[in-house]
C-alpha cells in the first residue's frame, strides 16, 4: 500500500503540520482525527488496514490531517474569540494547503470529508461551509453542539 508522510511549515498556523496519505487513487478522503487523536490515529487503530482492500484497489485515497483542537476549540485558557480565530486559521490551512495537495496528487472529482467524534464535527463543519469543495460527508458519532466546551 502506498503510504506517504508529509510535513511542512504552515505560515497560516505558524508551525509545522504533518499528515499521512494512504493509497494511490480513488475518491479523496480528508480524515480529521478525534479530539485526542493525531494524524496517525487511523493507522494506529488499524483502520487503514481494515480499509486496505479499498485503498489498494484504488477506490479510496485517505489524507489524514493533524489537529489543533487543543490550541483552538478546547483551549480553555484562551479567550473564546481567540479560540475561534485559531479554528479559522486551521480551516484556512486545510482549504489552502491540504486540499491543493490533494488535488495535485489525485485528480479524482470526489472529495469526502470524514471524521469520528470531534473529527466528525470538523468534517461536517468544513463540508457544509464549503459545499463546492466536497461531494460527500462521512461523520460518525459526532458532537455538533460545542456550547458546553
Amino acid at each position: 500500500m502506498n503510504r506517504e508522510y508529509h510535513r511542512w511549515y504552515s505560515d497560516r498556523l505558524g508551525r509545522d503540520m504533518e499528515l499521512l496519505v494512504f493509497g494511490h487513487a480513488g475518491a479523496k478522503v480528508l480524515v480529521f482525527p478525534t479530539r485526542d487523536g493525531r494524524f496517525h490515529e487511523y493507522e494506529d487503530l488499524r483502520l487503514i488496514e481494515a480499509l486496505g482492500h479499498k485503498i489498494n484497489a484504488g477506490q479510496l485515497q485517505l489524507y489524514c490531517v493533524d489537529s489543533l483542537v487543543w490550541e483552538s476549540l478546547y483551549c480553555d485558557w484562551c479567550h473564546p474569540a481567540d479560540r475561534i480565530r485559531r479554528h479559522c486559521a486551521f480551516e484556512d490551512y486545510v482549504l489552502n494547503e491540504v486540499l491543493p495537495l490533494m488535488a495535485m496528487k489525485n485528480p479524482h472529482p470526489c472529495t469526502i470529508a470524514h471524521g469520528c467524534s470531534l473529527g466528525a464535527y470538523h468534517a461536517v463543519n468544513i463540508a457544509l461551509r464549503h459545499p463546492h469543495l466536497f461531494k460527500k460527508i462521512a461523520a460518525f458519532s459526532g458532537r455538533y453542539d460545542l456550547i458546553s466546551i
